[in-house]
């Protein structure tokens, strides 16, 4: 049925069940008198509590470029429940699936002919498209929101592969800070405690600083605002 509809349509009735599902996000949330990532840090405390709690944890990420949330929070997550070996893991999984999302998301929300006419008219998108596994790998680095990176990359239609190169490289820091800082706390995310292995959270101190000097770097190569 839905190959018979042309693509405007099958666009618009897209961006309507994603509006439906936010709709139903936020109403969860307000009955559960919670903010959204109040609501998650719930539903992840709940979700710990489960023997299938590694796919429950995939699932999230999966619908974490629908939902708008910060992927750091999974990511947290992923080290808390699973450890650092098995959490690092996962995080890089579900990040890339979640990735994955938010590109097809953004690609099949434009088209072509909108990608030559940003380029003509918008000198910033030609750079963008010409330096774009600079680009990808620097937004990670910055800690930019993943949506910032994933929905305009699939929109401007970057060559997948690369894409998903720069992912992996531009998450691997600030991914595995948050899984290091996950790994070393107890308890649920809401009131969690420092657990007896400080040196994960030395790490995962080192690491963040890494990834601003990295981030540093790249900005000035890419002559981005600092």
């Amino acid at each position: 049925m839905f190959r018979l509809l042309p693509r405007p349509t099958l666009r618009t009735l897209a961006l309507v069940l994603w509006a439906l599902l936010l709709a139903a996000f936020w109403l969860g949330t307000r009955q559960a008198d919670a903010g959204p990532l109040d609501f998650l840090l719930n539903a992840i405390d709940e979700l710990s509590r489960r023997p299938w709690a590694p796919a429950g944890l995939l699932a999230l990420y999966l619908l974490r470029p629908l939902l708008l949330v910060p992927v750091t929070i999974l990511n947290l997550a992923s080290g808390l429940l699973l450890g650092l070996q098995a959490g690092l893991a996962l995080a890089i999984t579900g990040t890339l699936l979640s990735a994955t999302v938010g590109y097809g998301i953004g690609r099949f929300s434009g088209s072509p002919d909108l990608t030559e006419k940003l380029s003509s008219r918008w000198p910033l998108v030609r750079t963008l498209r010409r330096r774009s596994f600079e680009t990808v790998v620097a937004g990670g680095l910055m800690y930019l929101h993943a949506d910032m990176v994933n929905l305009p990359a699939g929109l401007l239609r970057i060559h997948f592969p690369t894409f998903l190169i720069g992912i992996t490289f531009g998450n691997a820091l600030t991914l595995s800070t948050a899984v290091l800082a996950g790994a070393s706390v107890e308890g649920g995310l809401r009131d969690a405690k420092i657990s007896v292995e400080p040196e994960y959270l030395v790490l995962a101190a080192a690491l963040f600083l890494v990834s601003l000097a990295l981030a540093y770097l790249l900005r000035r190569r890419l002559h981005l605002p600092q």
